[in-house]
């Protein structure tokens, strides 16, 4: 028995049963995927603005490395720098996800070295620093090419993480930090046996006549082969945010073009799609054949079977049809296993009536869905009305949000800093006299009014008067010049003396690692996510519920049961 030609023109008499599963020739069948790892990059650093936490680095290679980067950008005195306890020596790292672009931005990890006496990062801030492929060659660390520039303030792992402990002060992130410099290479590359020009032309071909771009109004396809043995591939603007995604769709490609062939592919597709143990493969592959899928998909969504269902409206997604909206919008709203990805699909539907849909989760109870709409709607634009916010001196991003649910502070500690007020009316409450670290004070100072202090070393203060709307007292205590961390701090603090009733959340964001469990099945409760914080913290907020599901069928973002997974 002879297997397709999978270079046909489409002129050619198919010799082989289309029925039969392990004949049918892929463009995943001939490639292995390429970029898809997390590759890592670091850098070293002088962190500067520590209030005496810092020490003189005792001589290492990483010493070696700061001097010579502090003499490359001139640096007066760079001695002197290094032995000042307001400064630390610590290493930078960052880690590129797959497909990422030029200007993109990434969270940078920040530690000082265990050889240094340094006791804590607090307040600390990075200069403009290059991060860059780094090996140690012949015992001497040497740096690659710089892939990306990093800077800001740094977030303690105390903060992140809810635990005060030693090495949490000596470690810390710098959320959105580094800007990357260059996009990184995705791609194919040819399996051994198949490795040739006419395979490489012939599989980009077979992409390209599935995915295409504008580039400044000219049509052009993602696939580039670059030789026999790899094809270089474009990122789709669908699919920037579900890279994984991207990859399955390409290598689900079929690569005969006989019209005859695709016919009954497509119906053998679409039969995989209606059973629930197959349907995510039946999707995946109905969205690697494109728009001719659409109906197949359609039969989808009237299944009895909510899997069946969501998996033919998250491939519609991709295809921007919009009777995906309605049932991914359900699925994000009931079932916890769902909603990573029906977040993610929707956000990737270019119609505005999907706005609607996202504005309509912000009422939510869940604190995933609510927020995780948000967190789409803020992708498509910061400029609309339902999520208007505001750029803080101290680089924070505050929002407020109109909600019909129980009023909700929720702090981003990943990506970016950024703090959102979900319902109106959030305020303290009572008589606040309330004493924080560093010299801080929050008291009360008439009706609905608040005074926020900060004492000086030195004997001075500085101070600031507003209501005691929560927002506002955030803008005060940005402009007596508290950090992101410390305002985080501030308000769990204030939350567990009983001054703020609003529940409290952390990196309330839908989890791609859920597992799907059916609908009558689900049972709330409280969520883990926030175990650590909370309690180290104190008891944050007995009313903030987020979803938890047992395992029954796995369903997760980064599922590789589909493909083979590939070094």
């Amino acid at each position: 028995m002879s297997y397709l030609n999978p270079w046909s023109d489409g002129d050619e008499k198919e010799e082989e049963p289309s029925h039969d599963w392990d004949k049918v020739r892929t463009v995943g069948d001939l490639t292995v995927p390429g970029g898809m790892n997390n590759a890592k990059i670091k850098g070293v650093t002088l962190i500067t603005g520590l209030h005496g936490t810092g020490s003189d680095p005792p001589p290492s290679q990483a010493r070696d490395l700061l001097l010579n980067e502090m003499r490359i950008l001139q640096v007066d005195q760079p001695q002197q720098w290094l032995a000042s306890p307001h400064t630390a020596l610590v290493m930078l790292e960052a880690v590129i996800p797959p497909g990422a672009r030029e200007g993109d931005t990434i969270d940078v990890t920040v530690f000082a070295p265990p050889e240094t006496d340094t006791t804590s990062l607090e307040n600390g801030y990075s200069p403009s620093t290059r991060l860059s492929e780094m090996a140690v060659l012949g015992g001497r660390a040497r740096k690659g090419n710089d892939i990306a520039m990093a800077s800001g303030p740094v977030v303690l792992d105390s903060v992140i993480e809810g635990n005060n402990s030693k090495s949490n002060m000596r470690r810390g992130h710098i959320l959105g930090g580094a800007v990357m410099l260059e996009e990184r290479p995705l791609g194919l590359g040819l399996i051994e046996g198949e490795v040739s020009i006419a395979a490489s032309a012939a599989i980009g071909a077979a992409i390209n006549g599935r995915f295409h771009m504008y580039r400044e109004g000219t049509k052009q396809g993602v696939a580039t082969p670059m030789t026999d043995k790899f094809i270089s591939l474009d990122v789709h603007p669908r699919y920037k945010e579900s890279i994984s995604r991207y990859m399955r769709v390409i290598r689900f490609i079929p690569l005969s073009r006989s019209t005859e062939f695709r016919r009954r592919y497509l119906a053998e597709c679409e039969a995989e799609l209606l059973v629930e143990s197959t349907a995510q493969a039946g999707a995946l592959k109905l969205e690697a054949i494109g728009k001719e899928a659409i109906p197949s998909l359609k039969k989808g969504l009237d299944s009895k079977n909510e899997l069946v269902r969501f998996c033919s409206a998250e491939a519609l997604a991709y295809l921007n049809d919009p009777a995906c909206v309605e049932p991914l919008t359900e699925a994000a709203r009931t079932n916890n296993g769902f909603r990573f990805r029906a977040l993610q699909s929707l956000g990737s539907f270019d119609d505005l009536d999907v706005i609607d849909s996202l504005e309509g989760l912000l009422h939510e109870e869940s604190a995933e869905a609510r927020y995780g709409a948000f967190d789409q709607l803020k992708k498509r634009s910061n400029q609309l009305p339902s999520i208007a916010g505001e750029l803080l001196d101290n680089h924070v991003q505050l929002h407020h949000v109109r909600s019909a649910s129980s009023p909700m502070i929720h702090f981003r500690l990943k990506d970016r800093p950024e703090i959102v007020v979900f319902g109106t009316d959030v305020r303290l409450t009572g008589d606040v006299a309330f004493v924080g670290q560093n010299g801080l004070t929050i008291r009360s100072s008439g009706h609905r009014k608040i005074k926020v202090t900060r004492f000086e070393a030195g004997g001075g203060e500085l101070e600031k008067e507003c209501s005691s709307d929560l927002k506002e007292i955030i803008k005060a205590l940005t402009e007596i010049e508290c950090g992101y961390g410390e305002i985080v701090r501030n308000v769990f603090a204030l939350r567990n003396e009983g001054y703020l009733t609003a529940r409290v959340e952390v990196n309330a964001m839908p989890r791609p690692d859920r597992s799907y469990v059916r609908s009558e099945e689900l049972v709330t409760e409280e969520s883990p996510s926030q175990e650590n914080f909370t309690d180290n913290f104190s008891q944050s907020s007995d009313s903030a519920k987020t979803e938890e599901s047992s395992e029954v069928t796995t369903y997760a973002e980064g599922d590789d049961t589909l493909i083979p997974t590939f070094d």
